[in-house]
């Protein structure tokens, strides 16, 4: 054999081994679109106790949990660039895992992208009293089961986990009590198209209400739209935009809330769509005397808690909802915690209040609760009942525009209005505050309403009585030796970007 016919023997050796490896050990060649990479460095940083990825259809959700499963067993034995990360090199909990859907998506789209992206020969997969391989155990320690959501969450009791992943929403029950198997540690990940009945994830993942996982730094919520998956918009997409424009024109518009957008569906009505907790809300930082002018507004109610909102306004006009109080109390001691946080703040002197806050009894004329606060060095004035403007106005003060630019995506425009996250009636209220609707037949008869359902809005009063004012930045006043006037706070100058 010739030194030539050695060459293209080796060449055609080599050829036949990448074959052969791409063909049993995929997952070490994957590559994941921008926001899989996204979903993927959560899971694999080792930071998040829960991860919630909201996709669009065809952004690759199931493809990148399943490599996400891949390297959790075998991650120590993988190249792969996208994956070269804590969890996965060094996986630390219990090595026993599950995964959990429904039953078609199991036998549909779970159990076959496991086979195709698990290196084979390296585990061995048995149906159990399933219709479906539910029993996966590999060569190297690691065991998981699969299970669906049609099963009895007392089945999802026993033994210990360190990994789940949930393929769609899961119910509540089933979720807790899978929670309640990382008692030594471990991890959930949750890819879904965010439809019907994914309400209660969203307050709970998203949203935090009643627990401390936002608190605690313990979530991470990741949102994609169908154009993530664009070869043309999104980063490393692999759908053409053409094909794109005919699933979105193919689907309603209810349901392209979830399946276009990656947003959950139960939102669809909500008056402020652009809200994002990834944008819009961010880490408290200190408000201070030299760089912040603070506005404040009270929604006040004989029978429901009486609401106060502090908007903080910047020297670039960026404005922070920096406090809120919620209190159902005598008029002593709601001036005395109003004015306990007026203390903090460099306060413009206007402050607003309810118009009804100045109606009197006309049985018993006892004065109106806004002269009663008077007595307590609080002097407010009527705000605006103006509310589709108010409305209007957060709506403008939220709005935001994205573009993308090579691997990143760049704000053309910046939001103005910011919010503090340990504020949680003021984000309960704008993750609910929704468009009133006709229900029945009486929505084929008519349009859509022009107006919101009155409830749980009180903040969202406050925000915009102070918007529709036009709040701005105001230098402070300081005496002839510059020293600020009748405010103790330290001077410190601060300077604010939400994004670096």
């Amino acid at each position: 054999m010739t030194k030539q016919q050695e060459l293209e023997q080796k060449i055609k050796e080599l050829k036949l081994l990448k074959l052969k490896i791409l063909k049993e050990q995929k997952y070490r060649f994957y590559t994941p679109n921008g926001k899989c990479e996204e979903y993927i460095k959560a899971i694999g940083g080792g930071n998040f106790f829960v991860i919630l990825f909201s996709a669009a259809n065809g952004v690759g959700k199931t493809c990148a949990s399943a490599n996400i499963v891949a390297h959790i067993l075998f991650g120590k034995d993988s190249d792969n660039k996208f994956f070269d990360l804590p969890l996965f090199k060094n996986w630390p909990f219990k090595k026993v895992g599950r995964i959990v859907s429904t039953p078609r998506n199991v036998e549909n789209n779970i159990v076959p992208a496991l086979k195709s992206w698990l290196p084979a020969n390296r585990y061995e997969a048995k149906k159990g009293n399933k219709s479906f391989d539910s029993v996966w155990k590999t060569d190297n320690g690691h065991s998981f089961d699969i299970m669906t959501y049609e099963q009895d969450p007392g089945e999802f009791e026993g033994a210990s986990l360190g990994w789940a992943w949930f393929d769609e929403p899961p119910t509540e029950a089933i979720f807790k009590a899978t929670v309640a198997r990382m008692r030594m540690g471990g991890i959930i990940f949750i890819s879904e198209t965010p439809l019907t009945g994914s309400a209660w994830l969203y307050d709970y993942v998203v949203a935090n209400i009643n627990n401390d996982l936002g608190k605690l730094g313990l979530s991470k919520y990741i949102e994609a739209d169908v154009e993530s998956a664009c070869i043309d918009h999104g980063i490393r997409g692999h759908l053409e935009h053409s094909q794109i424009e005919k699933l979105v024109a193919s689907y309603s518009e209810e349901d392209k809330q979830a399946r276009v957008y990656g947003k959950f569906q139960h939102l669809a009505g909500l008056r402020f769509k652009q809200f994002s907790r990834n944008i819009h809300v961010i880490k408290p930082f200190p408000i201070t005397f030299n760089d912040f002018t603070v506005y404040h507004a009270l929604d006040t109610h004989p029978r429901h808690p009486d609401a106060g909102i502090w908007i903080a306004v910047d020297r670039q006009g960026n404005k922070f909802i920096c406090n809120e109080l919620s209190i159902k109390a005598v008029t002593p001691e709601l001036a005395s915690r109003i004015k306990s946080i007026n203390s903090q703040y460099r306060m413009n002197p206007r402050l607003l209040i309810e118009p009804a806050a100045y109606n009197k009894d006309q049985h018993t004329d006892e004065i109106s609760l806004a002269e009663k606060l008077t007595k307590y060095g609080l002097n407010y004035e009527p705000a605006t009942k103006e509310r589709s403007a108010s409305d209007r106005r957060i709506e403008e003060a939220l709005s935001y525009q994205k573009i993308q630019m090579y691997d990143q995506e760049e704000f053309v425009k910046k939001p103005e209005l910011y919010i503090f996250d340990n504020l949680p009636v003021t984000l309960y209220e704008i993750e609910h505050y929704r468009w009133d609707e006709w229900s029945g037949k009486a929505a084929d008869k008519h349009n859509q309403m022009e107006k919101t359902i009155d409830k749980d809005d009180h903040m969202i009063e406050c925000i915009g009585r102070i918007l529709i004012q036009e709040p701005r930045f105001t230098v402070p006043r300081v005496n002839s030796i510059g020293d600020p006037l009748s405010y103790p706070q330290p001077i410190k100058q601060h300077s604010f970007d939400p994004y670096n």
